[in-house]
């Protein structure tokens, strides 16, 4: 029987329970950011208001699309693990659809407003 070191991670054939280290867990950021982008909203209104009314539909509007970005940049980290690949092109996906549609509304936003 060999000594375990602390930096060791348990052995999964004594039915120990595994613990979740970062490079499995790409997939899980890439949807917590996803989640993230979505509610956006709820999410600048933790922020103090010091730029007055206007500043938090602005600042919402661009969040949206950081956050989606950073989710995708997990997705396509996540894709280089076999075990989740599945649920990281899932993550993918959805991340780059939010991505898309922010962009097209804030391209739209730009092309509306006069200058």
């Amino acid at each position: 029987m060999s000594a375990i070191h602390p930096d060791d991670p348990p052995p999964f054939d004594e039915g120990e329970y595994s613990v979740l280290q970062v490079p499995d867990a790409w997939h899980v950021l890439s949807l917590v950011f996803f989640i993230a982008a979505l509610g956006s909203r709820f999410v600048v209104r933790f922020l103090p208001m010091w730029r007055g009314i206007w500043f938090r539909p602005v600042l919402t509007a661009y969040l949206v699309p950081v956050l989606a970005g950073l989710g995708l940049l997990f997705g396509l980290i996540a894709l280089r693990n076999p075990a989740t690949r599945g649920i990281a092109r899932i993550a993918v996906f959805l991340n780059l659809i939010v991505l898309v549609l922010s962009v097209f509304a804030i391209a739209a936003f730009y092309w509306i407003m006069p200058d």
